[in-house]
């Protein structure tokens, strides 16, 4: 097995952090902890596990994560047990290969998804009588078990690689779709499962921030959702701005973000200084972009009562201003990944609702891929998105 992973030592760590406040070719030179390795193909460490080999994978926001290194040290994540090795790739689609005795819902041959990916009890081979709280309800992304040690001992790989093996539960048949339709499944489910957490009411109306692949699919999601609401967005690469029409946005803002947020909600704008408040503003914000400074602003762009959706996250500690929290009565509410979702009264796993809407035809999914490479040119990858964001939206490494 031939994967790309992360080696998580400090050491490491810290050397690409120095280096790359210099020059950004720190970041793809030998010294960094994202690297290619060769195992012995690993066993299926159980009955209920299968082996795949990869087909293509989107390179997701976590994963550049990773390759920048810009892990904070003062996160919510540094108490955790970290693992020695993470292995890079979700956004994934490949063919099964190999599997065990007693799988029972996938075939040599199916085409499948990574649905479950780090945080879940079975992924650490727990058994189901050992699952946490959340895991047993399907909410694996929550999983209260993500601190706790493995008990798989084989180098279970992930998309980055030319194969992984997985527990049956971990994964999505998706013989139905395209290659390009299936590798777009998890960053669709992310995005839907965003909107999923807080659906917007008719005629209200939102605030999407960033034109990024997650924020095209919640305008998408919500309008598809609740086709009343009014969707505004604040992107400032005017390369994206036509796609988010596209997908149903209804207004693109420009200019100073205050003035255009006053001028959209009909809010009133109030400032002394640089310290400036808007009363009345956006009935829901979405976040897909998650810089530090954002945050605070977020907060004075809702009106009372509003909700804001954290989708967009930076891996750093931040600072910000809560009194619009208790006095203008805001909703926070975190959307990480994807999990067991209600919709039209029934529950479903994200993916499975996503994997439907795709078949169905009643979402867009042309346009979104903008750039491939071989995997073996993942560092060329890497550098575009990190030189050249702007003129991206997916970018997919070939695996086969």
């Amino acid at each position: 097995m031939k994967t790309l992973l992360f080696e998580g030592k400090i050491s490491k760590v810290a050397i690409i952090k120095v280096l790359s406040a210099f020059s950004k070719k720190a970041y793809h030179c030998k010294l960094s902890p994202v690297v290619f390795k060769k195992f012995p193909d690993p066993k299926l460490p159980a009955s209920n596990w299968v082996r795949v080999k990869n087909i293509q994978t989107g390179i997701c926001g976590s994963d550049m994560t990773f390759y920048r290194c810009a892990q904070g040290p003062s996160t919510a994540f540094l108490p955790m047990p970290c693992s020695e090795v993470t292995f890079l790739g979700h956004e994934t689609v490949g063919e099964v290969v190999e599997i065990g005795k007693d799988v029972k819902n996938l075939k040599i041959g199916d085409k499948v998804c990574m649905q479950k990916y780090m945080a879940s009890c079975e992924l650490k081979g727990f058994k189901t009588n050992e699952f946490c709280d959340m895991c047993k309800k399907g909410n694996y992304s929550d999983c209260e078990n993500y601190g706790m040690a493995s008990k798989v001992q084989e180098p279970v790989g992930a998309g980055m690689g030319d194969s992984y093996i997985a527990p049956e539960g971990q994964l999505l048949e998706v013989n139905d779709l395209t290659n390009d339709e299936a590798v777009l499944v998890e960053p669709f489910a992310v995005s839907l499962h965003a909107v999923l957490k807080h659906v917007p009411k008719p005629n209200d109306k939102v605030l999407v921030i960033g034109a990024g692949m997650i924020g095209l699919n919640v305008i998408q999601f919500a309008k598809l959702l609740v086709p009343e609401c009014k969707i505004y967005v604040m992107e400032n690469n005017p390369n994206k701005h036509a796609f988010a029409k596209k997908l149903g946005a209804d207004e693109i803002l420009s200019g100073d973000p205050y003035q255009a947020v006053a001028r959209a909600t009909n809010g009133k704008l109030y400032e002394k200084g640089n310290n400036r408040m808007i009363l009345g503003g956006f009935d829901v914000i979405y976040d897909c972009v998650g810089k530090g400074t954002l945050f605070n602003d977020t907060l004075r762009w809702l009106k009372a009562q509003g909700t804001l959706v954290k989708v967009g996250y930076q891996m750093t500690k931040t600072k910000f201003d809560e009194t619009p929290i208790w006095w203008q009565g805001l909703r926070i509410i975190g959307a990480d990944s994807h999990g067991l979702e209600t919709i039209n009264g029934k529950q479903k796993q994200t993916f499975e609702i996503v994997k439907e809407m795709m078949l169905k035809k009643q979402l867009i999914t042309e346009g979104f891929i903008t750039h491939r490479f071989a995997l073996d040119d993942y560092k060329k990858a890497f550098k575009l998105l990190i030189e050249n964001p702007r003129d991206t939206i997916k970018v997919v490494l070939k695996c086969d």
